[in-house]
């Protein structure tokens, strides 16, 4: 049996994780599996403290609006290309919000290891959103952005694929969260450069394995590279090239993990 007063937090964590997460899935921020998810990641952050929820919910609501600002243009530009639309699911959920989930579970059961999962955990959040605003406004700039692995210009929405927009929303999108962790209370303030270049670094990781690695596939009837299972013009694709199990979602679950795993070596 678990002890009254954390009974208690669990109750209310949960309860307020679920509250969310139906005001997100009626919104269309979440799908069902998403939302279903999301309250299980809310759940166990509300419950290590306000802190983690607090900064879980403010990442969120920042990442939300980052995929709605320009929605319909954003969509038209990477239609041929993207697997998925703004409307995250239960993979999205673990991908960007798993390693955080941990972090704040490991809180929980260890406390001697508090801080330093705070840190990793605040890294990890930073990294997922450093990638989505750099995502989001490097799609909307409607620049052309270019390649790491060809080294030459690729279609909008296209991974492993750089612009200025889309670099400096990057930056400035990784100082702005790690300076909202601090305002939360989840890092001290004096680690802000810290977690923010933590989670460039693995905004930085996701984007080189997303250009060398990540899987490729070809629809056979628009002669076209793309991301898509299924094709928009309703064909099923084939993989083309990278490993074929390293979706976008893989990726992005590595790229949490290197914000994770950057924030203390970067810390010694």
């Amino acid at each position: 049996m678990l002890p009254s007063a954390l009974r208690s937090d669990v109750l209310l964590g949960f309860g307020a994780a679920t509250v969310i997460a139906i005001v997100a899935w009626r919104a269309g921020a979440l799908s069902r599996s998403g939302a279903l998810t999301a309250t299980a990641v809310g759940g166990v952050a509300m419950t290590a403290g306000r802190s983690w929820g607090l900064f879980l919910v403010l990442w969120f609501i920042t990442a939300s609006l980052a995929s709605r600002l320009g929605k319909r243009a954003k969509e038209r530009a990477t239609a041929d290309v993207v697997a998925k639309g703004g409307q995250r699911d239960a993979a999205q959920v673990v991908a960007n919000g798993g390693v955080f989930a941990a972090c704040a579970l490991t809180s929980l059961l260890a406390a001697n290891a508090g801080d330093a999962a705070a840190l990793m955990g605040a890294a990890a959040l930073v990294a997922a959103g450093a990638d989505t605003l750099a995502t989001e406004i490097g799609t909307l700039w409607r620049g052309r952005p270019w390649s790491l692995r060809t080294r030459g210009p690729v279609p909008v929405g296209t991974s492993g694929a750089v612009s200025l927009a889309g670099s400096a929303g990057m930056v400035l999108g990784a100082w702005a969260l790690a300076t909202a962790a601090a305002g939360t209370g989840l890092i001290p303030s004096s680690t802000v450069l810290l977690v923010a270049t933590a989670g460039i670094a693995g905004a930085v990781a996701d984007t080189v394995v997303g250009a060398f690695w990540q899987v490729r596939r070809w629809c056979a009837s628009c002669a076209r590279e793309t991301e898509q299972i299924v094709h928009r013009c309703g064909t099923p694709t084939q993989p083309w090239r990278g490993i074929p199990w390293l979706d976008n979602d893989r990726v992005n679950l590595l790229c949490t993990l290197a914000g994770a795993l950057a924030a203390p070596l970067l810390g010694r």
